[in-house]
Parts: C-alpha cells; sequence; structure tokens
C-alpha cells in the first residue's frame, strides 16, 4: 500500500504541469483517478494528501482537489519592470509581492531601465534558471522589440509570462493587465471641456503603447466636439531623451494652451513647478495620470486620474490563476476621476 501511494503520488505531481499548461486547474475525482490507475479509493485519498501536505494541491469540501501553481522546489516568481523606485514603483511592488507572498511565492526583481538591451540581457539570464512565472512590464511598446523569441523560449520551458501596464501585441498568448488608456483619454479630455477649456494641449511619449492610447483618446474625444487641436499642440518626447522633449513641449504649450494633457504625475509637477516659476504665471489647468503623491506636492497642486482597482494585486491574482491552471484573459483598469 505504501508503495503503491507514492508512486500515485509522484506520478500526479508529475502531471501537474501539463494540467496547467492545458487549463486544467482541477484534478480528475477520487473516484476517476482510481479506475484509471487501478488503485483503491483509499491510495488514492493518501496520494492526495501528500499532495497537499506539499502545498501541490488544496482539497475543497464537497468540489474535490484544486492544483496551488506552486512547486516542490523553489516557488519564485520574477518581475521584469522599468524602475524600482519612480514614484508608482514602491505600492506596485508591495501589492505584488503582498498578494503573491499569501501564497508562498517568493520575488525577484529586474530592473529593465526601459531599454531593449538591458531587458536583453537580463532574459538571458532568467532563461539559464527560469521562474514558476514571469510578470513583465514591457518596453517601448509603441517600437517593435528584439527580444520576442527571448519570450517564446521561456513560454516552450513552460513558464507562464503576463504582462503589465505595457504589452508586446506580438505575443498574442500572452494575456496582460493593461489601463483602459484610450477610454482614459478620453474621461480626462471629456472633463476638460465640461469646464469650459477650448484649447488644449499634451504630452506624451511617442514610444510607449500607453502614451498612443492615451492620446487617441483625448482626440476621439475633441473630434466628437469639433475641438481638434493644431497638430504643433500635441507633443512627444522618447524615453531615451524624455527631458529634452518635455522641456521643449512646456515652452510651446505654457503660452497656447488653457489646459495641458499629461502622460503622467511627473511631467504634470515638473509643468505646474515651471508655470508657477514664471514672473506672470498664466491660468493653466494641468491633467494627468496616475493621481499620486506629486498632484498634491508642496505648493503644487493639479488634476489625476486615478486607477478603479489596484494595478498590481489584480496582476499578480491573475498570475496566480494562470498558475493553477486557471484560463485567464487580457483585462483592462479603467480610470476614475
Amino acid at each position: 500500500m505504501a508503495i503503491k501511494y507514492k508512486w500515485l503520488a509522484g506520478h500526479l505531481r508529475e502531471q501537474l504541469p501539463d494540467y496547467t499548461a492545458n487549463g486544467i486547474h482541477r484534478l480528475p475525482t477520487e473516484a476517476a483517478i482510481s479506475q484509471r490507475y487501478k488503485v483503491s479509493r483509499q491510495t488514492v485519498r493518501q496520494a492526495l494528501s501528500v499532495l497537499e501536505q506539499e502545498g501541490l494541491i488544496e482539497k475543497r469540501q464537497g468540489s474535490g482537489s484544486y492544483i496551488t501553481g506552486r512547486s516542490r522546489g523553489e516557488d519564485r516568481i520574477d518581475l521584469l519592470l522599468s524602475s524600482d523606485s519612480a514614484y508608482l514603483y514602491p505600492m506596485l511592488l508591495h501589492d505584488i509581492k503582498k498578494t503573491l507572498a499569501t501564497q508562498g511565492f517568493s520575488t525577484t526583481v529586474h530592473i529593465t531601465e526601459n531599454t531593449f538591451s538591458t531587458e536583453h540581457t537580463l532574459l538571458q539570464k532568467i532563461l539559464h534558471q527560469p521562474p514558476r512565472a514571469l510578470l513583465v512590464e514591457g518596453v517601448k511598446t509603441a517600437r517593435t522589440n528584439p527580444n520576442l523569441d527571448l519570450y517564446r523560449k521561456l513560454q516552450k520551458k513552460k513558464c507562464p509570462v503576463l504582462f503589465l501596464q505595457e504589452s508586446y501585441p506580438e505575443l498574442t498568448n500572452c494575456p496582460c493587465v493593461t489601463m483602459d488608456d484610450f477610454g482614459g483619454g478620453i474621461l480626462l479630455t471629456r472633463h476638460l471641456l465640461a469646464t469650459g477649456h477650448t484649447r488644449i494641449g499634451a504630452i506624451f511619449p511617442a514610444d510607449m503603447r500607453s502614451g498612443l492610447l492615451r492620446c487617441q483618446g483625448m482626440l476621439h474625444a475633441l473630434r466628437d466636439t469639433g475641438a481638434l487641436p493644431e497638430d504643433s499642440l500635441i507633443c512627444w518626447y522618447f524615453s531615451n531623451d524624455p527631458d529634452y522633449g518635455i522641456q521643449k513641449a512646456m515652452q510651446k504649450l505654457i503660452s497656447s494652451c488653457t489646459a495641458i494633457v499629461c502622460y503622467n504625475d511627473t511631467i504634470a509637477y515638473a509643468l505646474c513647478r515651471a508655470v508657477s516659476d514664471l514672473p506672470q504665471p498664466p491660468e493653466i489647468t494641468v491633467a494627468s495620470f496616475d493621481h499620486s503623491y506629486l498632484c498634491h506636492f508642496g505648493h503644487t497642486e493639479f488634476l489625476s486620474l486615478t486607477p478603479a482597482e489596484a494595478p498590481g494585486s489584480r496582476a499578480a491574482g491573475v498570475l496566480l490563476h494562470q498558475l493553477q491552471g486557471i484560463l485567464v484573459s487580457s483585462t483592462e483598469i479603467p480610470w476614475k476621476l
């Protein structure tokens, strides 16, 4: 009996990655396992108890045995983010780590600095010792990524990949948790129009999909009211040289607009400071995304949309479902005023 249940536990243990890879998160019933392997129900119960003690499955009264997504080895999840110190990231990391830790997973953070070359180096390193899963914030997602083959190699090693905030559309089989940036652009612009603004400018990154989508939403809302701005009022910058592009945009827009939509709170804060430093500051409404502490930092104050739920917690929850074999799909988190 001892040999049988240990053999069965080992066999079921080996099958767990195949179950999750096929979107199966619940094991067959005890009766089905007993019939398939020609063993007694008692042997099946003992084998399942072994897997439960190892943290590989959990039994739910009256429902069956479910895969937890954990393994017998190191339960490490790697995070590939552009930063860990910019204003959004401390809370983002806190939410991700807290959610994953409740299920026994540790995390290792890798910083790409939003560059393809660093992303390439990190992915090669990760490939040598793949984690249980990889949570990624994409790099310059409005451009062609040269590292897609490395992500596909990770997937072949049965390492689930989930994208957070910025994703690569070429990787169609990788789900992502993103903000509804198109809808956010509409929401913010309609609010500015409703408060009487007719000359609205903007500052967005040209190499990030989220920036393009926020701009598209803004233009969609302006088009509906017949208030499309001059092309010169939509200013762009590149991630590898943000200060130069942003400073030029500020100089152009401050004298031309009554309201300026900024890509994020960092730009909005810098814009407010630039306006306040002028000898005769004009009245300009500054609007942004993220609703961080910068909205009310010092003597600066500006309007900023906030996520309807914490992106880090949501992404970590989706990743846990992937590890458990639960089928997941891409999702967008709405913005709210």
